[in-house]
Parts: structure tokens; C-alpha cells; sequence
């Protein structure tokens, strides 16, 4: 299951503050990775699973991850 929140930075000020977003999107995964800009879906969802450990869900597609899909910029949140 998927639980996902969106959040209006500047109607919350102090959660902007706290997650430090500087732009829009950002997308924080469980705390521990971030994703900032928008990337395409693939890369999304290459993310998520790479983050929650389950990066075997995506061996055998292919068309998980087209190489002409541009890569947006990630990193891990607090480094």
C-alpha cells in the first residue's frame, strides 16, 4: 500500500522549514530519501522501491526505465 500526502509549501510554512524545500515538487520517501523536480514516472517509482528495499520488483522491465527518460536530481535527505 501507497500512503502519500501533499502539501501546500506555502500554506505551511513551518513544514517547508522542516523538510527544507527550496522548490517544488519535492517528493520525501519514508523520511530517508528525497526527490526534487519532476521526473518522470519510472524514475519515480525506481526511487521508491530503491528506497524501500525492493528494487527486485523492477528486474525482468524493461520498460521500467526508458534510457532517453531524463534522470531528475535525487539524493538522501540529511546528507
Amino acid at each position: 500500500m501507497v500512503h502519500a500526502e501533499v502539501v501546500e509549501a506555502q500554506e505551511f510554512p513551518h513544514l517547508s522549514q522542516l523538510h527544507r524545500v527550496q522548490a517544488v515538487p519535492k517528493t520525501i520517501i519514508n523520511g530517508v530519501a528525497e526527490v526534487l523536480g519532476a521526473v518522470p514516472e519510472a524514475t519515480l517509482l525506481e526511487r521508491i522501491l530503491s528506497t524501500i528495499g525492493q528494487e527486485d520488483l523492477l528486474e525482468g522491465h524493461a520498460a521500467a526505465r526508458p534510457e532517453e527518460a531524463p534522470i531528475g536530481p535525487t539524493s538522501a535527505v540529511g546528507s
